[in-house]
């Protein structure tokens, strides 16, 4: 059983770091067309409104994602990376980690309806730091599914 949550922990955390690079855009790989018909912003199509003036540029060519996005598979990148860590220090507690996704998606909410309404607008940055909480968040959840219980 405990081989099963390693192959499962390698093909997720492969998968993630394999999303991540893709949603760097064309501009990873040089690709000079016009980013519409770049590969990876057509798979991230239904994910992702891929406006570009939202998007991080990468050698002259916008990323496949928004940096909200782009901080969402990074910060999940990120923190399934944190797993054997967490796993380890034995410090986690999934009822505090779901009060925390719950607390940084209302704060993705606040920065979304702020900006919407023209009360202040987030900049490429917020977007990224903010989705990057959400991400790692999102993934230390499964935490409790790599911690040996005795």
């Amino acid at each position: 059983m405990k081989s099963q949550k390693m192959i499962l922990y390698y093909l997720v955390f492969f998968f993630s770091l394999a999303l991540m690079v893709i949603a760097l855009g064309g501009g990873v790989w040089g690709q000079s067309q016009p980013w519409q018909f770049q590969w990876q912003h057509s798979l991230f199509q239904h994910f992702c409104h891929q406006i570009p003036d939202r998007s991080f540029d990468l050698n002259g060519q916008p990323m496949a994602v928004c940096s909200r996005c782009l901080g969402v598979y990074t910060g999940w990148a990120l923190g399934w990376i944190l797993l054997p860590i967490l796993n380890i220090l034995r410090i986690v507690d999934f009822n505090i980690l779901v009060k925390i996704l719950v607390g940084i998606v209302l704060v993705n909410l606040v920065d979304i309806s702020g900006d919407f309404i023209n009360y202040w607008e987030n900049t490429l940055t917020s977007r990224l730091v903010l989705g990057m909480l959400l991400g790692s968040a999102a993934a230390m959840l499964f935490t409790g599914e790599f911690i040996n219980k005795k």
